[in-house]
């Protein structure tokens, strides 16, 4: 009897959707009907950064990770000054959840991501978000003298990226720019190179993000007092430092940790930031968003 072939399911795959008229990216990984877990990436960074995470928690959730506009293969803004702020991007993952009936939610966020779940843990999606794990930052470190010299670092290979013939020495800036990163391995680079690669008009190599997203966030007062945000979250929280880090600084880690002594914390030997790649980071992770 003829049997047509069927494909295996599919790990991974790619959606659109449009949230406030932008078009959106995200990557989806497991079964649609278990629990969500949101995972948003930093400053100049892809969904596809949370591949091999979202890999270990697919078969206990459905993992969602978008590009935010103007990286990846998201929209860019025609007007960053009010596209790219973080009160824009907040008020962007309250329509992305809205708009996928996620009702209640797991949040995992990476520098710039952990800041945006933070705020809206405090607000919009206080009474949605279950558990926030926040990869790397502080509740303001934009405002954190222990974070200047990160921020001056990112601030200054974000505005002129550079663009190659080929997409290894691509792969050569990434491992200097983001060396501050735990360790990862060749075919771990290989795959952050192509997932975050754009092609420019004149057919070079160059990373995937639109160079103006850094100003709004850099001029742009916070919508909400981040400490007082951080005092009023509930949700049980998993802040992850690497000791080297140029961005959460040692100051601020004890300070998160005073304020809310209940916090549960990772600190892993890097600078900025953990790649949530290896089983001594992801088997808490995990443990955490199952507690």
């Amino acid at each position: 009897m003829f049997r047509p072939h069927v494909p295996p399911p599919m790990v991974r795959t790619d959606e659109f959707l449009a949230v406030d008229g932008a078009e959106l990216h995200y990557s989806a990984w497991g079964d649609p009907d278990a629990p969500p877990v949101v995972c948003v990436h930093g400053l100049s960074r892809v969904g596809r950064d949370f591949d091999p995470l979202a890999e270990r928690l697919a078969d206990a959730y459905r993992v969602l990770c978008p590009d935010m506009p103007g990286r990846g293969l998201s929209e860019w803004a025609d007007d960053p000054d009010a596209t790219y702020t973080s009160a824009a991007m907040g008020d962007l993952l309250v329509g992305f959840c809205d708009a996928l009936g996620l009702d209640e939610l797991r949040w995992v966020g990476t520098s710039m991501g952990g800041q945006l779940g933070m705020g809206l843990a405090a607000g919009p999606l206080e009474s949605r978000i279950t558990h926030l794990v926040m990869n790397d930052v502080g509740p303001a470190p934009a405002e954190d003298e222990g974070a200047e010299e990160g921020i001056d670092r990112i601030v200054e290979y974000l505005t002129d990226p550079p663009a190659f013939d080929r997409l290894t020495d691509l792969e050569g800036y990434y491992r200097e720019t983001y060396d501050t990163f735990s360790a990862m391995t060749d075919a771990e680079w290989r795959r952050l190179t192509r997932t975050s690669a754009r092609r420019t008009d004149e057919g070079q190599f160059a990373p995937a993000y639109d160079p103006r997203v850094v100003e709004p966030l850099l001029t742009t007062e916070p919508a909400v007092n981040p400490w007082a945000a951080w005092e009023a979250i509930d949700a049980p929280t998993l802040v992850l430092k690497g000791a080297d880090s140029d961005i959460l600084a040692d100051d601020t880690f004890e300070e998160m940790q005073r304020r809310r002594p209940e916090i549960e914390t990772i600190v892993v030997d890097c600078g900025h930031a953990p790649a949530l790649n290896v089983d001594e980071q992801v088997d808490p992770l995990r443990a955490f968003l199952a507690g």
